[in-house]
C-alpha cells in the first residue's frame, strides 16, 4: 500500500518565503515559531491557496487590532 504524499509547502509572510521545515510541523507550529521572530503575528491568520506546481503556499498576515480595546465587559 502507498503512503499518500504530502503537497509541498511554503509559507510567506509580507515579502519573506520561509522553507517547510517538514509535513510532520502543522501550520499552527511554524506560526508559533514565527512569533518569536516577528511578534506581530501575535493574532495572524493564514491563507491557503495551490499554486500551479502543485506547492501548497500559506500566507501569514496580521490582525489589526485596536489598542487597549476591550472585549465582553459590561460596564
Amino acid at each position: 500500500m502507498q503512503e499518500a504524499t504530502q503537497a509541498r509547502r511554503i509559507f510567506k509572510y509580507g515579502d519573506k518565503s520561509f522553507p517547510d521545515p517538514g509535513a510532520e510541523y502543522s501550520v499552527e507550529q511554524i506560526l508559533a515559531h514565527l512569533k518569536g521572530f516577528f511578534p506581530e503575528l501575535g493574532h495572524a491568520k493564514s491563507e491557503e491557496r495551490m499554486l500551479e506546481d502543485g506547492t501548497l503556499e500559506i500566507t501569514f498576515s496580521k490582525q489589526v487590532t485596536r489598542k487597549g480595546a476591550t472585549q465582553g465587559i459590561a460596564q
